[in-house]
């Protein structure tokens, strides 16, 4: 068996089964529940699964959902072992997952790259597990939940600190230190994600999926958009129709 890896998206229905290889989910877009080998945890924005060969696991998503997934060989045994079943990432493992989401929409990435993409993601886990904060800071997770609750409203970024009681410079330092982005970055993240979704999963006019992603000016997201992702909405949604 060769790496191989995959976009999936998955149902809203509880599947269990366990596999003969290793299996790394790193998330797009959506949510999607797991228990594995009795560990409850969740894919999402900056979280990702490792699920190591023979763990029985069960899974559900709730809504659009699309996953980059990644399933090994017995490769690299010795660096997976070391990784948890659910594992925060930083900036750099997930610009490089969606970077290789682009090459697998677009057909350009093959056998030989796979597997040279496989190893060099294994590595960026691996620096996600040992960068990571023993506990994250409850106040940088307060502020992340409260974006992720609100990402469709007005969010006045120079007040997010208040809610929190630190400073903007803190609340920047600290949350990228715990994240690898910006609250302003990570905002846009979560915006972008939440309207691929919607074009993908949805018949909302683009003007409807602008207003969801918290844009009131249709000019303005469609720009934004773009420099996201490399296409407009309308655009971005054909290619993925057609």
């Amino acid at each position: 068996m060769k790496p191989c890896l995959e976009l999936r998206s998955y149902r809203d229905e509880i599947d269990r089964h366990s596999h003969g290889y290793h299996q790394l989910v790193l998330p797009l877009s959506g949510t999607l529940a797991l228990e594995i080998d009795g560990h409850q945890g969740t894919v999402e924005a900056h979280r990702c699964a490792v699920i190591h060969t023979g763990a029985e696991h069960c899974f559900q998503a709730k809504g659009g959902n699309r996953f980059l997934v990644a399933d090994l060989p017995l490769m690299a045994e010795d660096k997976i072992e070391q990784l948890p079943a659910f594992l925060s990432l930083n900036g750099e493992s997930l610009e490089y997952a969606e970077f290789l989401a682009r090459l697998l929409s677009n057909g350009k990435l093959t056998a030989t790259l796979q597997q040279s993409s496989s190893h060099l993601l294994i590595d960026l886990l691996l620096t996600s597990n040992t960068l990571a904060s023993p506990a994250i800071d409850q106040r940088i997770l307060a502020v992340r939940n409260y974006i992720d609750q609100h990402f469709s409203d007005p969010i006045p970024l120079s007040t997010l600190g208040s809610l929190v009681h630190l400073s903007q410079r803190q609340l920047n330092t600290l949350f990228r230190r715990e994240y690898g982005c910006s609250p302003s970055d990570y905002l846009l993240r979560v915006r972008m994600e939440h309207a691929r979704s919607w074009l993908i999963s949805s018949e909302d006019s683009i003007q409807r999926v602008a207003e969801r992603s918290g844009y009131s000016n249709l000019a303005a997201f469609s720009d934004r958009f773009k420099r996201h992702f490399g296409l407009s909405p309308r655009h971005y949604r054909s290619s993925i129709i057609h």
